[in-house]
């Protein structure tokens, strides 16, 4: 059984110094115990006092959990740029205030959808832009 130390004491065990804190767990055998039984208490009734019992994790104990990370945050689809929802002088004026992978997201959305001419033409020079863009912000 393990058992909590409510209150820090230092002492010499079997001929060693040893430092023992408040909170630390020990085995009910360990010799630092013999003789200083008011310094600790066990933990189930350290967690009993604390309103707490001791609880499994799983519903039946000694099966392993399978735990999954959480997914990437995406972001709703209507917070995005649309090309396709906007004519190609306020796609480009877009294009002119973003960075270079945001640039290409809507380059690539454009040219799937509709590839307009005027905005397939300057695809180089916008993401050269967007490329400078970040550049200046680091």
């Amino acid at each position: 059984m393990a058992l909590r130390c409510i209150r820090s004491f230092a002492a010499y065990v079997e001929g060693k110094p040893r430092v023992v804190k408040a909170g630390a767990l020990v085995a009910d055998d360990d010799p630092v115990v013999k003789g200083r039984e008011v310094s600790f208490q066990s933990v189930d009734a350290h967690l009993q006092k604390r309103g707490r019992g001791v609880e499994a994790a799983t519903a039946d104990p000694g099966t392993v959990r399978t735990l999954t990370p959480p997914a990437e945050p995406t972001p709703p689809s209507s917070d995005l740029f649309d090309p396709t929802e906007h004519v190609t002088k306020d796609v480009l004026a877009y294009l002119g205030t973003v960075g270079e992978t945001e640039a290409e997201r809507v380059l690539e959305a454009e040219a799937a959808a509709e590839n307009r001419a005027g905005i397939r033409k300057v695809r180089d020079q916008v993401l050269e832009d967007a490329r400078a863009r970040d550049a200046a912000s680091e």
